[in-house]
């Protein structure tokens, strides 16, 4: 089931540029294994938008050249914005 509303959280950057989702963004979206998702991520002033898969820990990749740009490392904290189809079409 994808996402219904735009969802907005915290999270802190793990090892292998990964982000986790949070429990409470889960449930109430009923995210599966393999959906496809618009992430927005911002760090500091900077910002980047791409397509992520949702895989089977929860987790999301952020592409090595957007980390790159961002200038992310373990541990950096940022905010994420998961977009759900019907704000892609608008």
């Amino acid at each position: 089931m994808p996402i219904e509303s735009k969802e907005e959280f915290l999270s802190k950057v793990e090892v292998g540029n990964r982000i986790q989702v949070p429990v409470i963004v889960r449930w109430k979206n009923r995210l599966e294994p393999g959906e496809v998702l618009r992430v927005y991520i911002r760090h500091r002033f900077l910002s980047r938008s791409f397509y992520a898969k949702y895989r089977k820990d929860h987790r999301i990749t952020i592409p090595k050249l957007a980390a790159k740009d961002l200038e992310l490392k373990p541990g950096s904290i940022v905010e994420v914005t998961l977009f759900g189809e019907k704000e892609e079409k608008e």
